[in-house]
């Protein structure tokens, strides 16, 4: 939290000082049209931003969704498994899906949601395990084994869908739109001013104001703005949902 904050301060202390350098080092001109420009283009722009951040908004929204997902599957992969060890009478097989899964789980106390991906080949030891299984002997074994194989597909295509949520960004044809409105709003605030102290906050606010807008579509786009440690603490807390057995304890 101390970082985050410690990063918006920077961010903050950053514009603020664009902001005045630019309206202290530009001459102003009281235009009679500057105003009702102004005015008109900050709606545009102000819609515009609402868009973006909402959009990042309902991203990260399916990025949350996706992790409860995958959480949930792996929880009935387990139990899954462990019906289906106990009925074929393969309990050691079990125990290595189970030390996957933990491994997985655990894996998390080392290594932040912010490198997700960096854990794809231990997901890819719970699948391995699964899919190496081929020796059914009971009726009751093929329905459980098909139910199991059907969980993992959906825990794996939550992964991915996790992977393209992180990775996922705004075209280079909106950041355009972007980039060119603001800069627009920015440059008719400048020169519209009246050559005043008074003027010159305002248009500092306006450009410090475009600036913070522009910033925080960056780092919603860039999921910076992610909570990464909540996210880890949830695949963490996952071990102690799993119900393991006292037996089954690593």
């Amino acid at each position: 939290m101390a970082k985050r904050v410690l990063l918006f301060l920077l961010h903050l202390a950053a514009i603020a000082a664009i902001s005045w350098f630019l309206a202290m080092g530009t001459t102003g001109h009281q235009l009679q049209w500057g105003s009702a420009t102004t005015i008109l283009i900050g709606i545009i722009f102000g819609l515009l931003v609402t868009f973006f951040i909402s959009v990042a908004m309902a991203r990260l929204s399916q990025l949350s969704d996706c992790v409860s997902i995958e959480l949930n599957k792996l929880r009935r992969i387990h139990h899954l498994a462990r019906a289906f060890s106990r009925s074929e009478n393969q309990i050691p097989w079990f125990d290595l899906v189970r030390e996957a899964i933990e491994s997985y789980l655990h894996a998390f106390e080392v290594i932040p949601f912010s490198r997700y991906d960096d854990t794809n080949e231990m997901f890819r030891r719970i699948t391995q395990q699964l899919y190496g299984f081929d020796k059914i002997i009971s009726k009751k074994g093929e329905l459980l084994f098909a139910e199991l194989m059907t969980i993992s597909g959906q825990a794996t295509e939550a992964r991915q869908r996790i992977h393209a949520l992180r990775t996922e960004r705004m075209s280079v044809w909106s950041w355009g739109v972007a980039l060119s409105i603001g800069a627009l709003l920015i440059g008719i605030s400048l020169i519209s001013y009246a050559d005043d102290t008074v003027s010159r906050y305002i248009a500092a606010s306006v450009v410090a104001v475009v600036l913070l807008l522009l910033d925080y579509v960056y780092l919603s786009d860039t999921m910076q703005i992610v909570d990464n440690k909540r996210f880890t603490e949830r695949y963490v807390a996952n071990i102690e949902r799993m119900g393991f057995w006292p037996e089954e304890k690593m």
